[in-house]
């Protein structure tokens, strides 16, 4: 395994409020409040987000100045991926929910600036309150707080989920760095998974050593759907118990994030050798993939993407081929703006990260899936994915 890339965290979130607030264009109060946008603008992943449905954190920020909105569970925890002690790199942290640290030592050796609320709201309120200045105009992406300084307009929520999106669309080369050394496990994982892939070993013992790779790499496994034989057909599913037999599919589809940075691919296998009709449709799927990753580049649309997609893999072999998208976006989300389908067309730019995917899902025979994960570049695209696409014949 290489070295996890040593990225500065804080570093990389200033320069992402800096980039939302260019896109506003105006002078004005942000709020980031849903898990991936406070991850981007500040830096910090809480574990809550996977231990309590109920977590909520904020990042308020100006161009000058920023607080970080949080359980009091949090505070140590966000204040290590500050990356500096706390006083020296300015964060100021509004902490709300009881929780006990002894850390009054802790907290005058670094000159920790914290203020305790009873509740996210009012902790949120006393935020924006103490940011907001002579501003007239709070951008927030959900329902503000019912109390607000006089006279701060809220702007419509769906403007300013927006703006958030437009900035995440766009990753710079630290981001990059993250995905692709993510996708570089992810596909090791994959890969030593499929090496042990045999008749009699189970679709859960896959999923183990898939998990097991990711965690020594330092990756949070997100999504781990191994499926096979008539279980390949379902869309998104957990590793069962059943163990492969000869003639079963199996379709792999997983993603795992590092420092919030998602990964994703897929990729199927046959045990034993495949009969004419597996391989008709593996054929199918591969030339529809093949097709759009020789399409895709900069200022190509989103739809004419998936058109030319769709339309490869029916020209194929699958004549009824459909589907409601081949690829997305991927960041800080394992789905991200934007979407490869043929509504709400896209121009992909320079810096995008997308994957691209046919798969197929059939009830009762199985299923096969490739994924794919590229760069957008000036001229073409870097591709982070590295594995070939194309059914892998497994010992029967």
């Amino acid at each position: 395994m290489s070295p996890i890339p040593a990225i500065n965290l804080a570093s990389l979130a200033r320069r992402h409020r800096a980039r939302v607030l260019a896109l506003a264009g105006e002078e004005r109060l942000m709020v980031a409040t849903s898990p991936p946008n406070v991850v981007y603008c500040s830096g910090y992943r809480s574990m809550g987000y996977d231990t309590d449905p109920a977590q909520r954190m904020a990042a308020v920020f100006t161009n000058d100045e920023w607080i970080l909105v949080g359980p009091t569970a949090d505070l140590w925890a966000a204040q290590e991926a500050s990356g500096h002690p706390v006083a020296q790199y300015g964060l100021r942290y509004f902490a709300y929910r009881t929780f006990f640290f002894d850390d009054a030592e802790a907290r005058e050796a670094t000159a920790t600036r914290v203020i305790s609320f009873a509740t996210y709201e009012e902790a949120l309120a006393a935020a924006i309150a103490a940011l907001a200045g002579a501003r007239r105009a709070l951008a927030i992406e959900g329902p503000p707080p019912a109390t607000l300084p006089a006279d701060l307009a809220v702007l419509p929520p769906e403007n300013t989920a927006a703006l958030f999106r437009r900035a995440r669309m766009i990753k710079d080369a630290d981001e990059i760095a993250l995905l692709r050394y993510a996708t570089r496990e992810t596909e090791n994982a994959l890969a030593a998974a499929l090496a042990q892939a045999r008749a009699g070993v189970s679709e859960l013992d896959l999923a183990a050593e898939i998990s097991a790779w990711m965690i020594r790499a330092g990756i949070r496994p997100g999504f781990i759907a191994v499926t096979s034989g008539p279980r390949a057909a379902f869309a998104d599913a957990h590793a069962a118990p059943r163990r492969l037999t000869p003639g079963d599919l199996l379709r792999i589809d997983i993603g795992g994030s590092l420092q919030g940075y998602w990964s994703d691919t897929a990729r199927s296998a046959v045990v034993g050798e495949p009969s004419a009709e597996i391989c008709g449709v593996d054929t199918a799927i591969v030339a529809g993939q093949r097709a759009a990753l020789a399409l895709v580049g900069p200022g190509v649309r989103s739809d004419a993407l998936f058109h030319a997609t769709v339309e490869a893999v029916r020209a194929a072999g699958l004549p009824h081929y459909r589907r409601h998208h081949v690829g997305h976006g991927l960041g800080l989300d394992s789905h991200e703006y934007p979407t490869l389908g043929p509504a709400e067309p896209v121009a992909l730019e320079p810096g995008m990260v997308i994957n691209v995917e046919t798969p197929y899902y059939r009830p009762g025979w199985g299923g096969l899936m490739y994924e794919d994960t590229l760069v957008i570049t000036e001229d073409g695209t870097d591709r982070l994915t590295t594995l070939d696409a194309g059914l892998l014949i497994l010992p029967a």
